[in-house]
């Protein structure tokens, strides 16, 4: 039992540099001063469409947000220092602000977005498209929160078909069940509670494992790298919904929003077979929106035919360098003292640069396996007027990104035929994609893993640690 309690109990944060770190200041005008930049960022991606457009709004916003993005990184509030779990916890929270920087970025270089954005439920009853708000009123305050608060774009034209086509999922499911507000506020703060345990237990978990230095081939090295990065997933995505339950509870609970502007956050892990389906399926689609606007415009200065292979690679690949880079910033802050910076930049770049690798590796694989090895019923069967049957849906990056013959390809493979035969051979083949992610993922996560290790996130915690107290009435 004593061994029991010390796994709960053990509190030091996995290997680090320990170097000295900038103490946060104690004085009321420094401590002012590092606190600012955190206060000012979430207000410029709100007033910086406030005024009406000009030609200087995004030159003077691309200058104010270097400046204060500087400014958070470099601020020594929260505290960095060895055994403030919850206050770098904290710290690294704050520089997530890039959730909501990427996507006001991309809205407002080189756009006009009170002419180009608008809610689907404004809609016309013709089908035209609202009026933009009126200038200096409470209409485009309502209008500027709404598109700030929504990376995903959901419920605006530019969401998407898949994130539009889940919030009236969870309307229509609200309408079946009549669901009240009260009781699906309640629903999501137990969502919460229980992702809260877990996570909490997880980071338990992996605060007192071993981590290696680094790839062995070794059964002892490789089951240590295949734990670290198990518990890394869970960490993540519990942590990543416990917040999003919380925001939901939030949002509806004070009527700001309706149950159905928060669609699920996280899709369903039974289609993850391919790793395209990985990130454009089952990942959170934070990131998918602008990643795609940056994307398109590269493409279009390229004169990259839309839809070619060529055009999904160049998606694919401006998507993952954007999510390094930010990935990069969000740790920035907390890499002094803990982990070199060179490194942190080298590890999430090998990660994310091979996730386009590996994306096209398979859709090569498929794409061959299904010219000349199957050829399901499901794919390529047309109509009288010569229109596929098949349902065109998202691919790994957004709408557009893969070609028709690609879309046929992956649609073919995912879709049951009409006969058993191509159900069986559907189902060899998830069962292989299955196998091909857990080794590509196994493979390519450690570089990921091992940077967010390295700055001590096993050591990052709550104030209070539900399963500690449970187990020895300690947090």
């Amino acid at each position: 039992m004593n061994s029991f309690k010390s796994f709960f109990q053990d509190q030091h944060p996995l290997h680090h540099s320990m170097l000295p770190t900038e103490p946060v200041p104690t004085a009321p005008l420094p401590l002012l001063l590092a606190i600012l930049p955190h206060l000012l960022l979430p207000l410029l991606l709100f007033t910086v469409y406030i005024p009406p457009p000009s030609r200087l709004r995004a030159p003077l916003f691309l200058a104010a947000l270097a400046l204060l993005q500087w400014r958070c990184v470099v601020s020594p509030w929260p505290s960095n220092a060895p055994g403030d779990g919850s206050d770098r916890a904290m710290r690294y929270g704050l520089a997530c602000t890039w959730l909501f920087v990427l996507p006001t970025l991309q809205r407002v270089v080189g756009q006009t977005p009170e002419r180009e954005f608008w809610r689907v439920d404004d809609v016309l009853p013709d089908g035209g498209r609202p009026k933009p708000p009126r200038e200096w009123s409470w209409e485009k305050v309502r209008w500027a929160t709404n598109l700030v608060a929504t990376p995903r774009g959901v419920g605006w034209n530019f969401g998407g078909r898949g994130i539009n086509a889940k919030r009236e999922a969870v309307r229509r499911e609200r309408e079946r069940v009549r669901e009240s507000r009260g009781r699906f506020v309640v629903h999501a703060l137990g969502r919460a509670a229980r992702c809260w345990v877990v996570w909490d237990g997880l980071i338990l978990a992996t605060r007192k494992a071993r981590v290696p230095e680094g790839w062995r081939w070794e059964w002892e090295t490789l089951g240590e790298v295949a734990f670290a990065e198990v518990m890394m997933l869970g960490i993540t995505l519990f942590g990543m919904t416990m917040q999003f339950e919380l925001g939901t509870a939030l949002g509806v609970g004070l009527g700001i929003n309706e149950p159905e502007d928060w669609p699920p956050l996280f899709g369903d892990v039974l289609g993850c077979w391919t790793v395209g389906n990985v990130w454009g399926g089952f990942w959170h689609q934070y990131l998918r929106q602008p990643c795609l606007g940056f994307s398109r415009r590269i493409n279009e200065m390229l004169r990259i035919p839309r839809g070619s292979p060529v055009a999904y690679f160049v998606h694919l690949v401006t998507a993952f360098a954007i999510s390094a880079f930010f990935h990069v910033l969000s740790l920035a802050p907390l890499s002094p003292g803990w982990y070199p910076f060179r490194t942190l930049v080298s590890d999430m770049c090998i990660f994310f640069l091979m996730q386009p690798i590996g994306t096209m590796l398979e859709l090569g694989v498929m794409t061959l396996f299904a010219r000349y090895v199957w050829k399901p019923k499901a794919a390529g069967q047309v109509d009288g007027q010569g229109k596929s049957q098949v349902p065109v849906t998202d691919s790994p990056t957004g709408e557009g990104a893969a070609s028709p013959q690609q879309v046929g390809v992956l649609e073919g493979i995912r879709e049951f035929g009409s006969t058993n035969k191509d159900a069986l051979i559907l189902a060899a083949c998830r069962l292989v994609g299955y196998v091909w992610v857990i080794l590509w993922f196994w493979g390519t996560s450690w570089w990921f893993v091992k940077a967010y290790l390295g700055v001590g996130m096993a050591g990052w915690q709550f104030s209070f640690s539900f399963l500690a107290w449970l187990v020895c009435g300690t947090q």
